[in-house]
């Protein structure tokens, strides 16, 4: 049977599966660099004392370690690096979870979607559905569900995250933050930045209810 003649049901199974193996894809790429990242903390290294001059530097200048000034500018670079692909691993994640649960949507309200339609911004960005955000809905359809208590559990953990990250950017704008506001933006970053782990636990779980969400489809076909 080849893809263009694969049940729906099939192509949009397939099309969720795809959605989540980019972002495992971004999930471990982030995570490399976590780990390169963490071979350059300051705290773990100690620079070797070694220093050399510089004849056209002015008398008196400090010397150049040049040890410890390679470190700064690798932890700078891997820094920068790891942060560049949480926002990818977040973006794939977001797409994921999203995307999964717009498709368990749709077989719900009885449509036949042949993929996941996700607006395309950028290689690896899309835009998210309207009607899921800022968090999918809960689906009761599915209470009958082995795994629906985990996933409720999943959407709530989801829903936390995105509230956090919401209100650290809103305080982030303010120009002037009072202490207490401050220890809040605080404890909200620390919150939000479970947002890319928790979506993509999140499209985990709505893969698998969709898969569920179809049994009543399938077998009328099947017959």
């Amino acid at each position: 049977m080849t893809r263009t003649t694969m049940p729906w049901f099939e192509t949009l199974t397939d099309s969720v599966t795809a959605l989540g193996t980019a972002a495992l894809e971004a999930q471990r790429a982030w995570q490399a660099a976590q780990v390169t990242s963490y071979h350059y903390d300051y705290l773990r290294l100690r620079p070797l004392e070694g220093t050399v001059t510089d004849p056209g530097r002015h008398h008196g200048a400090p010397p150049l370690y040049p040890h410890d000034c390679m470190i700064a500018v690798l932890a700078t670079f891997h820094m920068t690096h790891e942060q560049a692909l949480r926002k990818v691993f977040t973006t794939a994640a977001l797409s994921y979870g999203y995307g999964a649960a717009w498709a368990i949507q749709q077989v719900i309200d009885g449509h036949k979607p042949a993929a996941v339609e996700l607006t395309v911004m950028g290689p690896g960005h899309f835009v998210i559905p309207d009607g899921l955000a800022p968090v999918p809905p809960a689906m009761p359809a599915l209470d009958k569900w082995s795994g629906a208590k985990r996933f409720e559990q999943a959407r709530q953990r989801m829903e936390t995250a995105d509230t956090a990250n919401e209100y650290a950017a809103a305080l982030a704008d303010e120009d002037y933050l009072a202490d207490h506001e401050a220890s809040a933006m605080h404890d909200a970053e620390t919150a939000a930045d479970d947002l890319p782990d928790a979506t993509f636990a999140y499209g985990r779980l709505a893969e698998t209810a969709l898969r569920y969400a179809l049994l009543g489809t399938r077998h009328p076909h099947g017959r």
